[in-house]
């Protein structure tokens, strides 16, 4: 086989009597680097930044304790429904919401145990603004006052023929969680269709706090 004999092809060099092949290659300078891993690290190593605004206030309602659809945020706001929800549609595309708003809606979510702190952060405070904000929306949060009180309840068989007539109420297919929930809806009723109780001084027994809470721990089959 004849062997070409030649000037060396451009991109093999002779040195030494050893071909090597240079091979093209981007060079990035160390600033250049540096630049992109910042850029970078800003962009996924801060997960938070990534989660648009109507997302976070998704998570928040949806964190309210009972639960706020759409809909109840928006009458608890007065808002038109069409209004607040695209506050929280992929429409929205501003970074931050309106101050005014984010304090009505931290107000709101703070009724519902959603710490406004969180709340006050879509609106693009720092945490140190938030301080003032949250103490704010705390001391208008109504004050509770607990009291104790002695309650007269329904006979056994008043209660049974109650919850008789709430359990027609419940679907053949309902989950045990929509069950409960439509019993729960429906006991204020329950108890006013049996109406006021009257007590009978000589028959009811009064039960001490103490014997009640031992009867509930041991009176079980």
């Amino acid at each position: 086989m004849a062997r070409a004999i030649g000037r060396t092809p451009p991109n093999i060099s002779k040195r030494e009597g050893v071909l090597s092949m240079k091979t093209a290659c981007p060079i990035f300078s160390d600033s250049s680097q540096s630049q992109n891993k910042d850029s970078m690290r800003a962009k996924f190593s801060h997960g938070r930044q990534m989660t648009s605004v109507s997302a976070r206030l998704r998570d928040l309602r949806m964190m309210a304790m009972p639960r706020l659809s759409v809909r109840s945020m928006a009458a608890a706001l007065d808002l038109p429904l069409g209004t607040y929800s695209n506050y929280e549609s992929s429409r929205y595309k501003k970074a931050t919401l309106p101050l005014d708003l984010t304090r009505r809606i931290a107000a709101v979510l703070a009724r519902h145990s959603v710490d406004p702190a969180e709340v006050m952060k879509l609106a693009g405070l720092a945490e140190d603004e938030t301080e003032p904000e949250v103490r704010n929306i705390q001391d208008a949060q109504p004050q509770l006052q607990f009291v104790t009180c002695t309650m007269v309840m329904p006979s056994e068989e008043a209660l049974a023929d109650m919850f008789q007539s709430l359990l027609a109420l419940v679907p053949v297919d309902a989950t045990r969680a929509e069950a409960a929930r439509i019993l729960a809806q429906r006991l204020p009723a329950g108890f006013a269709a049996i109406g006021p109780v009257v007590p009978d001084q000589g028959k009811v027994p009064m039960i001490a706090p103490a014997e009640a809470a031992r009867s509930l721990a041991t009176d079980r089959p």
